[in-house]
């Protein structure tokens, strides 16, 4: 439920243009409270001026000039949609391919080498410079530096991954249909299979054995999807008890409870590990806690494409609470027995949405689960259901918290607008390769 808007304003900064929305102040909230008339949050897009531009022109034509090894580059891949001639919104990917058999020898070659550096590196912290490491290639030995040695925290290393940076395209090259390496395959392709096609250079690579297979995660940066017009929003309430998280829809009145039940697992996780804990199971507990991250990765991964599949089919934007206290107010006994990994769900919704174009916006959670989605007035839940004590109406507790989501701000003209019972409604933008800035 949104409040009428006055008009709109612009003003001036930096050379841009800002342009925002505000509610009106008749708007009233339960407790006496009024919908302050503020701006929450407007997305600055600097404008380059002529030197910026040029200069960026200077290095866009050094790096063109460079001899390409392979067949040509497509169309989609050359300079002309590099992120050095130009500013594109991009979103940061992962990908994971096999690595072919005939570069296994290659790679098998190197582990041997490798790991007796990463033992030198560990035991000599000092020597944190790849002409300590001659026996491997320099571009493999500063990343063995980088992920080994300046962490403080690794000891040993059991399963040794082979990392390199792109360094800007440097290093990692793209070619037609893969990637080559100097370093490692001279001039040999690893061929890739894009699922969106790279902009830019490849950011990094890591190659490790699993099964008996080499494989290469390689990590680089995709074009993003321009964000479309919304007809509506979606509230998305996080749990730890019932479900994952709860999506409701007030434009159709559809609620969809998105996962398993995390706290009977999280029970039984922390009753194995106490257990093994005081047994001193040290590498058993070290597993479980192994399980457990990557149980809670896979059910993120999951829920947070459901609620973007969702908001991108019905054109819709997503409001999710904003839990940065919530360790620090009154439940926190029961969030440190129940917790779940609030902040992960909420950056996997981040990159899948700027993929597909879908806008986030960070609402504040006050009394989400007490207020009515009706008439808006405080009625203590009872467990997970919800009565309210002025209209009777009768819900799901994390359906109602839901709906209250889904109205407490709403984009208008492509920014936030205050709602009643907003304190704050915050565009969440993750980077996209452009200069943005948040004013309030």
């Amino acid at each position: 439920m949104t409040t009428p808007i006055e008009g709109t304003k612009s003003a001036e900064i930096g050379g841009s243009t800002l342009t925002f929305e505000s509610a009106n102040n008749c708007a009233q909230v339960s407790r006496g409270r009024v919908a302050e008339k503020k701006v929450d949050v407007v997305g600055i897009a600097t404008k380059l001026n002529n030197r910026t531009a040029d200069a960026i022109n200077n290095a866009s034509k050094h790096l063109t000039n460079k001899r390409k090894v392979g067949k040509k580059l497509p169309a989609e891949l050359r300079a002309k949609d590099d992120a050095h001639t130009k500013m594109v919104d991009t979103v940061t990917c992962c990908i994971k391919i096999k690595c072919p058999d005939f570069l296994r020898p290659v790679l098998d070659s190197l582990v041997p080498k490798a790991r007796a550096c990463v033992d030198r590196m560990l035991a000599h912290r000092d020597q944190s410079s790849s002409k300590y490491y001659h026996e491997i290639p320099s571009a493999i030995s500063k990343s063995l530096i980088a992920k080994y040695q300046r962490n403080k925290k690794c000891k040993s290393v059991t399963n040794l991954v082979l990392p390199i940076s792109g360094d800007k395209g440097r290093q990692i090259k793209l070619e037609a249909g893969g990637l080559r390496i100097p370093a490692l395959f001279k001039k040999e392709i690893l061929p890739v299979i894009w699922l969106r096609l790279p902009v830019g250079f490849i950011r990094s690579a890591e190659f490790f054995m699993r099964k008996g297979g080499w494989y290469a995660a390689v990590c680089y940066n995709a074009k993003a999807d321009k964000q479309f017009v919304c007809t509506g929003t979606v509230g998305v309430d996080r749990n730890s008890v019932g479900a994952v998280a709860t999506l409701a829809d007030p434009q159709s009145g559809k609620v969809l409870h998105l996962g398993f039940n995390p706290a009977k697992t999280k029970e039984v996780w922390r009753g194995r590990k106490a257990n093994l804990q005081g047994l001193g199971k040290k590498r058993l507990l070290h597993e479980i806690r192994n399980k457990q991250s990557r149980r809670t990765k896979y059910e993120n991964h999951v829920v947070s494409k459901q609620i973007v599949d969702y908001a991108a089919k019905h054109r819709r934007c997503i409001n999710v609470e904003k839990l940065e206290n919530v360790r620090k107010g009154k439940i926190r006994r029961y969030s440190e027995s129940s917790q779940w990994s609030f902040y992960q769900l909420l950056q996997f919704i981040l990159y899948k949405a700027a993929l597909r174009g879908v806008m986030v916006l960070e609402v504040d959670s006050a009394y989400t689960s007490q207020e009515c989605s009706r008439c808006h007035q405080l009625t203590k839940p009872n467990g997970k259901s919800y009565r309210c004590g002025h209209c009777g109406h009768n819900d799901h507790r994390d359906a109602n918290a839901a709906f209250n989501v889904a109205g407490r701000a709403m984009p208008i003209g492509g920014v936030v607008g205050d709602s009643v019972r907003s304190d704050s409604g915050l565009l969440v933008v993750p980077f996209l390769g452009t200069e943005v800035q948040q004013c309030n």
